[in-house]
């Protein structure tokens, strides 16, 4: 079980590094935002703001730490496709 007091260890940065590209949000995560941006990284959040409920309604989840300066991009997984010879 993951407890939310937890936090993760300083994190160094690629002295090349430009951003930070961040995949869901939650508490450890915000963490590691706020010292990205500290280093003078551009933070991209990656998240839908929501999600289809089983019954197909939209749930609304907004998220809670995008910064100024921040880069929120609002999408959902793409369509499952098949494979075909061509993506091989």
């Amino acid at each position: 079980m993951r407890r939310y007091d937890q936090r993760i260890p300083p994190v160094t940065f690629h002295p090349d590094a430009k951003a930070l590209l961040v995949v869901g949000l939650h508490a450890d995560r915000r963490h590691v935002a706020k010292r990205a941006r500290a280093a003078g990284l551009t933070v991209f959040h990656t998240d839908p703001e929501g999600f289809r409920r089983p019954d197909g309604s939209w749930f609304a989840y907004p998220l809670e730490a995008p910064q100024t300066g921040d880069v929120v991009v609002r999408a959902q997984r793409l369509p499952k496709r098949s494979a075909t010879s061509s993506d091989c």
